[in-house]
């Protein structure tokens, strides 16, 4: 895809993108019911992201069209909209889980995925965007083990979810935020590799979402 600049950070469109995302992440919780909790973290997670809007830097490249965009704003409010909406109209999609081995393991990868999601997130708060950019090519602290550790936890976070609501509505919708997901990891390597010569180095040797036992031979070059 062709890459285009983008505005300057510290828009209006950066404030508007800062008060979204706290003001989502207030409302969800607050409102969700006996689920709420189970939100709270996540959506202090988003709250975090919605202050990166004022302290990132300029992207130095995008990408243009629909489909980075349906992925990245799908994979980040698809699960979260399906949580509420079930939980205030239709509470039977997500009903406890009978099974006390899913409760009990859900609930340790829903804790571990909450706190191991603020370490990349923090790491990344003044090069993090909702849509694909590149700001900067991060490859130590928490990319050191992954290349997406941002997208690992919430993997575990809402699996660990999902164990304890374990329903078959949610599964679809579980598949569904994973397709985008897939899709939006996709975009984001493609303007990172554009941007970034020595990403195809980065990416032969470290995992897209967890340590790779064994790294890739590094492309040749031509």
């Amino acid at each position: 895809m062709k890459g285009s600049r983008v505005r300057q950070t510290r828009s209006a469109s950066d404030w508007i993108g800062c008060a979204f995302f706290v003001g989502f992440a207030l409302t969800l919780p607050l409102t969700s019911g006996t689920s709420g909790l189970l939100l709270l973290p996540p959506m202090i997670y988003e709250s975090v992201v919605g202050v990166t809007f004022l302290i990132r830097g300029r992207a130095r490249r995008s990408l243009e069209g629909m489909g980075p965009r349906v992925a990245a704003y799908g994979a980040t409010f698809l699960l979260p909209i399906f949580l509420w909406s079930a939980q205030r109209w239709a509470p039977s999609l997500v009903a406890e889980s009978s099974v006390p081995v899913f409760i009990r393991v859900g609930a340790g990868i829903w804790l571990f995925g909450t706190l191991l999601s603020f370490w990349p997130i923090w790491y990344m708060r003044h090069s993090f965007g909702i849509e694909p950019a590149a700001r900067a090519l991060a490859t130590d602290g928490p990319y050191r083990l992954a290349r997406h550790p941002i997208y690992a936890a919430q993997i575990l976070m809402y699996f660990g979810m999902f164990l304890l609501h374990a329903t078959l509505v949610f599964a679809v919708a579980m598949v569904a935020w994973f397709v985008l997901l897939h899709a939006r990891v996709e975009y984001e390597e493609r303007v990172l590799s554009a941007e970034y010569p020595e990403y195809e180095r980065y990416r032969s040797h470290v995992g897209a979402l967890w340590p790779r036992l064994h790294a890739r031979p590094a492309p040749q070059a031509s």
